[in-house]
Order: structure tokens, then C-alpha cells, then sequence
């Protein structure tokens, strides 16, 4: 399932890059891919099952004009279980589409904030080996700041995400570290 998942995703990916390519040319600013990583809070009834989680993820990220920007997210996580549950781990995969808006300063960082609609697949394993998945609405919003460390161009974040699972959502707070190209 999450190969599936995975390889409609990238394919989504593929087709923003080439879509959006043309449009970059005319753009001030130029359109950008990062890599991130980083820790994830379970909140609510998920952080009774599952434990401290990490993940990992990438985006692709362009303005549409010069104050607002459009940022596709591809992620994926995982998280540790909890044996009075019966939960071995939980691991999530997924895209965002998500609008950013930077705020203007004079400062060396440049904050925005930043929220989107997107599709999550989850799967639970069990400590006796058996597993169960799903796919879900998300959303998510958050803030971060862009930097510059070393002469590289870095960013952090916290977000809020919330998979629309089934009785109640199932949701999370990464706190992300990244670098942008």
C-alpha cells in the first residue's frame, strides 16, 4: 500500500515540477526543492498508542506572486508503539499542498506561516504481527523561519497535523529542521 501511495505521489511531484518549470522563468524569485527531518509529537488519543515519532520529508515550493507561495510536501513518518495497546509502531506517509505566506522583515530570518489540505496513508503494527491501514484527509498549518547557516539556505518549522481518521483525528506536531536548494 504504501508503495502505491509513494509512487502517486512522486508522480504528483514530477508534474508540479514540469508544470510549474515554464512558469519559473518569469518569477523574481526562483522555485525551490528542501529536505527536512526532524521529531513528531503524538497528540490526543494517538499519543496514548504510539510514542515519540521522527520523519522525514521533502518539498517543492514556488511563488505564485510575490507574496504568497505554493509548497507541496511529500512525508513520512514513523512512531513507536505502545505494548499496553498492542501497537509495535505506526508509521504514516503523505503529501500536502500548502499555501506560504512570508512575512517581511529586516531581520537575518525570515518567518512565515503556512497552511494546506493534503492525503495521508497510516498503518498500525501489531506487538502479535498483525497490521492495519488506511487512507485519510489531512490538514495541517504552522510557522517557521528561513536562515542562512554556513552560506546555506535552512529552515524550521512546527506544525500542526491532523489526519481525518475515522472516529477521531489522529493527530501530531512535527518540529522540522531542513535545508533548501
Amino acid at each position: 500500500m504504501f508503495a502505491r501511495v509513494f509512487r502517486g505521489l512522486a508522480a504528483a511531484t514530477v508534474l508540479v515540477v514540469a508544470v510549474s518549470s515554464s512558469a519559473d522563468a518569469q518569477m523574481e524569485k526562483p522555485s525551490r526543492f528542501g529536505v527536512s527531518g526532524g521529531v513528531s509529537l503524538p497528540m490526543g488519543d494517538f499519543g496514548d498508542i504510539a510514542g515519540l515519532g521522527f520523519h522525514i520529508g521533502g518539498h517543492f515550493q514556488a511563488p505564485i506572486n510575490d507574496k504568497l507561495h505554493f509548497r507541496a510536501n511529500l512525508d513520512l513518518g514513523r512512531y513507536g508503539g505502545d505494548d499496553d495497546f498492542g501497537v509495535d509502531n505506526v508509521m504514516i506517509m503523505g503529501a500536502v499542498a500548502n499555501l506560504v505566506l512570508p512575512i517581511n522583515t529586516q531581520s537575518a530570518l525570515k518567518p512565515y506561516v503556512f497552511g494546506g489540505l493534503g492525503f495521508y496513508n497510516w498503518e498500525i503494527e501489531g506487538t502479535g504481527g498483525g497490521s492495519l491501514d488506511d487512507s485519510d484527509l489531512a490538514f495541517n498549518f504552522g510557522a517557521g523561519y528561513d536562515f542562512k547557516w554556513g552560506g546555506k539556505s535552512m529552515f524550521t518549522e512546527v506544525r500542526f497535523l491532523s489526519l481525518l481518521t475515522e472516529d477521531d483525528a489522529t493527530n501530531m506536531i512535527p518540529i522540522t529542521i531542513g535545508i533548501r536548494f
